[in-house]
């Protein structure tokens, strides 16, 4: 007998409650809900073989990018296999995608995923997935068409279409379609104020067009709603957070870090990422954040031989740099070394990238700034290949420039700037650093221009 998700999709089961509980617990991914994993359970205690129960169970857990629940999918592998011999054909495709996935192989899963998409659009595990993969492969214009190649078969009264939307917001603003996204994901919150991916994807927009008074207030006017979610409402108090910081709001941006944002017992990889960013960025606007790095370079301790993601060992090293330097070395002998893994993708991005941010930020906290400088100049244009969104990956822009003003290299602090005064006109530090380096430089009629328009702006902003 078979059974139907509330999209149309056929599933494997004889149990219509293990199709109902299947797609209770899609509501709560969709919504980063806490109590997801309940939610899986009752499928399971439904219909203990249902195929897409255990794939759900393992994208769940690769999701994580942490050590041990990498290895408990990798051993339920040979079940899942035996389980979808004969399930449908879409769920083979999840299979092979989930292969791929635990074979370091995220570009072919991401393939997968995308086929599988294209003769069943309205497959949210798919979509959400693509989108996810297309995200960590560093590939913008995916994020934004992987939902686009579906929207034909989505309208507005089906369940899920506000977190279509919300993903659609967001691949808009990847893509610097700053206007739509914002139009898109307003629609999207309008329709389902729950829905924090919406909400979120708006706040990227402000984020990235520096308009941190309309940020702060869209993200503090909805917190009633996405406040409920899972650890990811941490990654909107991050947003909120940098807003202030933008503002030169630092008492705030640290109240936030340690009442709201900051969780001492979270393992998550996204969290730390999140407090690592923020707190590097505190310090680049002259911010003492005391011993706050201290747990974050524990955590991060712990992560050292994982090499799951890039874009967490990335934040992993700066963390362990800052605060423990010895533990950084072992971290960076750790990604140099061959026979870690077997080619793999996220190999191949510690290669290209990954293995400079971690020796680029021992070198700066080391008191070399100028090897940093030296590190991170020739993969500044790479470093999309990291995964993250621009907003999270301009943490990495910002070391570089505040390296080469650390090492008095002000032709070359000047050359970025200039060039990221272009890109973010509105945006405080830049303005600050640029007139700086102007200055250092000999272009003082220059520097005061550059002064003038930070204080129109700073009077604007009130």
């Amino acid at each position: 007998m078979t059974n139907y998700d509330f999209h149309g999709n056929a599933l494997t089961t004889v149990s219509a409650d293990a199709a109902a509980a299947f797609d209770h617990t899609l509501d709560g991914y969709a919504h980063f809900s806490r109590d997801i994993g309940d939610r899986l359970k009752a499928v399971f205690a439904a219909d203990p073989e249902m195929p897409m129960a255990h794939l759900l169970r393992g994208y769940f857990f690769k999701l994580m990018a942490a050590a041990r629940p990498a290895e408990r999918v990798a051993d339920s592998l040979p079940e899942i296999r035996r389980l979808c011999t004969k399930a449908t054909v879409r769920e083979q495709g999840h299979s092979a995608a989930l292969d791929a996935w635990c074979n370091d192989d995220l570009p072919e899963a991401v393939r997968l995923w995308d086929a599988i998409l294209v003769d069943h659009p309205r497959d949210f595990v798919a979509l959400k997935l693509a989108q996810y993969g297309h995200f960590y492969l560093g590939q913008s214009a995916e994020v934004r068409d992987a939902v686009g190649r579906c929207l034909h078969g989505w309208s507005e009264g089906d369940p899920l279409y506000p977190s279509v939307m919300g993903m659609l917001a967001f691949g808009l603003e990847e893509t610097g379609r700053y206007d739509e996204a914002e139009a898109t994901g307003r629609r999207a919150v309008a329709l389902d104020p729950n829905d924090p991916w919406a909400v979120h994807a708006v706040a990227h927009v402000f984020e990235m067009q520096d308009r941190a008074v309309e940020g702060i207030a869209w993200i503090s006017g909805l917190q009633e709603n996405w406040n409920q979610a899972n650890n990811f409402r941490y990654h909107l108090w991050w947003h909120r957070a940098l807003m202030h910081v933008d503002r030169a709001e630092y008492d705030e941006a640290l109240s936030l870090y340690d009442n709201d944002l900051f969780d001492a017992d979270s393992e998550e990889y996204l969290d730390i990422c999140n407090d690592v960013s923020l707190l590097a960025r505190l310090e680049m606007h002259g911010v003492d954040v005391g011993d706050r790095w201290d747990v974050l370079a524990r955590k991060s301790s712990g992560r050292i031989d994982e090499r799951l993601m890039a874009f967490a060992d990335a934040h992993f090293s700066l963390a362990l740099a800052t605060a423990e330097p010895a533990r950084a070395g072992e971290m960076l002998a750790s990604l140099r070394d061959d026979s870690f893994g077997k080619g793999g993708w996220t190999d191949r991005v510690t290669t290209d990238v990954g293995i400079s941010i971690c020796r680029a930020m021992i070198a700066r906290h080391a008191g070399d700034p100028g090897m940093a400088v030296d590190l991170l100049m020739p993969i500044r244009y790479q470093l999309p290949v990291l995964g993250g969104s621009h907003a999270q990956r301009d943490l990495f822009a910002m070391l570089l420039i505040d390296s080469a003003i650390q090492d008095n290299r002000w032709k070359t602090a000047t050359a970025l700037l200039s060039e990221r005064a272009l890109n973010k006109p509105g945006n405080v530090w830049t303005l600050q650093n640029y007139a700086k380096a102007l200055n250092q430089v000999g272009a003082t009629a220059k520097a005061a221009g550059v002064k003038a328009d930070l204080e129109r702006l700073l009077t604007a902003a009130g």
